[in-house]
């Protein structure tokens, strides 16, 4: 329930906090943080789960259930569900529950070094579609990113977990000490059919860029290598055509092994729900209305975390 009180004032202005980077205006400005630069879609972030506690879980989703805001308050999901459910049409709340319902984050893709900025957003729309939850670019430059995803994304990349990084070591060890199988689309000798690759196990796939594949350094620090099966005259794909083909593979391997291409328990169902409900009211109102909302909520606060 939805509660006014006089003692709550917002301030015309968002104050920027040192701890926290830019904050955002726009649902497409980018901070930095400190295990790679994430893209910002409201000053209401959730909180992220360590790489030794994602490893030891069998669930690789990223988040936990605490919201902080640019002064240092702090929610948890069901308290931003309640504030901004009513704000829903009905339309809108069903898509997102079907969304959430069949996210997937054990198959995590990773591009590397592309020149087509529209490239990664074609790439991004492809895993939205497909169920993937998360979408990792290494050497991708931001600013030529932002200005071309609109048109090949579809505003996909709103939805997902897209994070930058800076080198291929840093973005493919984290990924192995978050507990992925890193397999690298790549042509060699030990090279296997797309088909054959495990999808039920925790895998992060590497696609390369469109001149030169994959570097030296992604290619030595990858676990295996796969290959997508060709029949005519070229011998490579685009990469966003690659992408959507091996995407679609993991889905559907994944279903007829296991039954289910969702891998989220219902506790992170509902973090998922409230983390698209603030980028949801971000891109259709302003940063500060579902700050607002919020704050007229029953809030219990939770200190014992630090950021």
């Amino acid at each position: 329930m939805l509660l006014a009180s006089r003692h709550l004032a917002l301030p015309l202005r968002r104050p920027v906090a040192p701890h926290v980077g830019r904050l955002c205006s726009r649902p497409d400005r980018l901070h930095s943080s400190t295990v790679g630069r994430t893209l910002c879609f409201a000053p209401i972030r959730p909180s992220r789960r360590d790489v030794e506690a994602v490893q030891r879980s069998c669930s690789k989703f990223p988040f936990v259930d605490e919201f902080k805001l640019f002064n240092g308050e702090r929610y948890d999901s069901a308290k931003v569900i309640q504030g901004l459910d009513p704000l829903l049409t009905s339309s809108r709340r069903e898509s997102i529950t079907k969304v959430v319902n069949g996210r997937c984050f054990s198959v995590l893709p990773i591009v590397e070094g592309l020149h087509d900025m529209g490239n990664l957003g074609a790439v991004c729309r492809s895993a939205d579609a497909l169920g993937l939850g998360a979408v990792h670019c290494i050497n991708a430059e931001s600013q030529r990113y932002r200005a071309r995803k609109q048109r090949n994304s579809a505003g996909a990349e709103k939805w997902m977990d897209v994070r930058m990084w800076d080198t291929a070591a840093s973005c493919i060890n984290h990924a192995k000490a978050s507990g992925y199988r890193v397999v690298a689309t790549h042509f060699d000798p030990a090279a296997v059919s797309i088909h054959g690759v495990d999808w039920t196990q925790p895998t992060a796939i590497l696609l390369g860029n469109e001149r030169e594949g994959l570097s030296a350094e992604a290619l030595q620090l990858a676990d295996a290598t796969a290959y997508i099966p060709m029949s005519g005259f070229v011998s490579s794909f685009n990469v966003s055509v690659a992408a959507a083909l091996v995407f679609y593979e993991a889905r559907r391997a994944r279903l007829e092994r296991q039954g289910y291409h969702c891998d989220l328990t219902d506790h992170d169902k509902q973090v998922l729900t409230a983390v698209m409900l603030l980028r949801h009211q971000v891109s259709h109102t302003t940063d500060c209305l579902a700050i607002r909302v919020l704050a007229r909520c029953r809030i219990s606060r939770c200190y014992d975390c630090c950021y």
